[in-house]
């Protein structure tokens, strides 16, 4: 057993497109599978609003596919000039060249998106339907070409692998002797959508390979938290949700306490065109997803902001509170 450590959201995540070239099932699409592209601009003005009041530092960027999107150079030069450290979840399809790009514009760090070493198995986690020999090729060749950037990557940029466990635990358990011989990080996330089975299999890869805990970090005024984990010398995390909900978004919402809810109330995202900002997975309309002028001017955000500085106050003080080690 650990005693867990504590930290405050100082991370924000911007849904930029709905674009990708995968159609995972698991794939939440931060709640809005329609979004349009965001303006770079009004990203830009929001982030330097929620750094001044809510005290944010870091972007994560995530979609879609971040790397399809074409204004992202853009987007993250603007972004570190105004002093924000920066990191997007990718798929891994691009190309190798515009890695250094993205990094000479501001990326600091590449989570991967790592689901699968096998092709079928792979398959079996996309929503559409493939002829069994071209699927086959098809899944071979991202896979094939994910792996290539991710250890090109590694040497270029802090990364860690992110694998989404779902109805089994040997191709995840495959997916981390990967990353283990090639000195790549990894974090477990639990399949939202496979209920119980997928945290059982996570269960499954901790017994099979001996791995003791090591650390415990809660993000405050988030359902996120993390455990962390070594083998031998070799550490790796697993992204956990746990019951937090936001008062004025959640107290009186009918799917609380059902398996439709999927994360309580996780943190703020943006995204769309105009600007909005997302308070809930799974409901759309207001107060769930609100224009963010109307969002600094809403209950939600003086209750995240009152909690905020209350935490500050009371905690701080005594160093219970430390900033997130990593990236969402």
């Amino acid at each position: 057993m650990v005693n867990p450590t504590f930290c405050l959201p100082r991370s924000i995540r911007v849904k930029l497109n709905t674009g990708c070239q995968y159609r995972c099932k698991f794939c939440h699409q931060e709640g809005n599978g329609g979004a349009l592209d965001v303006d770079p601009d009004e990203v830009v003005a929001a982030l330097k609003i929620l750094k001044r009041e809510l005290g944010f530092y870091r972007v994560h960027f995530t979609g879609g596919e971040p790397t399809l999107y074409e204004k992202f150079a853009e987007l993250l030069t603007k972004v570190k000039e105004i002093g924000f450290t920066t990191a997007l979840t990718t798929n891994g399809q691009f190309m190798m060249e515009k890695l250094p790009l993205l990094k000479k514009a501001g990326l600091d760090s590449v989570n991967f998106s790592l689901i699968s070493l096998d092709p079928y198995a792979f398959l079996k986690l996309q929503d559409v339907s493939f002829d069994v020999k071209k699927g086959a090729d098809w899944a071979k060749n991202c896979i094939e070409k994910t792996v290539q950037n991710i250890i090109i990557a590694n040497k270029e940029l802090p990364i860690k692998v992110n694998c989404v466990v779902s109805h089994d635990d040997f191709g995840p358990q495959k997916v981390l002797e990967f990353c283990i011989q090639n000195g790549v990080k990894i974090r477990f996330l639990n399949n939202l959508k496979a209920g119980q089975e997928a945290i059982d299999n996570i269960c499954k890869i901790i017994e099979k390979n001996n791995a003791r805990l090591i650390g415990h970090e809660i993000t405050l005024l988030s359902s996120s938290h993390r455990l962390d984990y070594a083998i031998g010398s070799y550490t790796f995390g697993v992204k956990c949700i746990r019951d937090f909900f936001l008062k004025s978004i959640c107290g009186e919402c009918q799917l609380r306490g059902t398996g439709e809810c999927l994360e309580g109330f996780y943190g703020i995202r943006l995204e769309n065109k105009p600007l909005m900002v997302r308070l809930c997975l799974n409901r759309s309309g207001a107060p769930y997803v609100q224009s963010f002028k109307s969002f600094l001017d809403s209950e939600q955000f003086r209750e995240i902001k009152e909690d905020t500085a209350n935490i500050l106050k009371y905690l701080k003080k005594d160093s219970i509170i430390k900033e997130q080690e990593n990236l969402d």
